[in-house]
């Protein structure tokens, strides 16, 4: 698997699966343009996209799990 270098402005970690059940989404900030990606990526650089890898995170031992927004070509001042 090639490693890939993206801009993100790093919004919040996560220590453990615990922590992404009980407080996301409550705890995620608001979106402030359409079309906004986040990043979700473990200690390893890997992405996580449903339920089934933050479970898998856990037992990998992959946590912290680190969320980043996406920065796009218009976006940069």
């Amino acid at each position: 698997m090639e490693n890939i270098t993206v801009k993100g402005e790093f919004l919040l970690e996560l220590k453990s699966e615990r922590e992404w059940v009980n407080n996301v989404p409550k705890i995620l900030p608001a979106k402030i343009r359409n079309g906004e990606q986040w990043l979700w990526v473990d200690k390893n650089g890997n992405n996580l996209e449903c339920g089934a890898d933050f479970m898998a995170a856990t037992k990998k031992d992959s946590y912290p799990v680190r969320v980043y927004r996406l920065q796009t070509v218009s976006s940069v001042k």
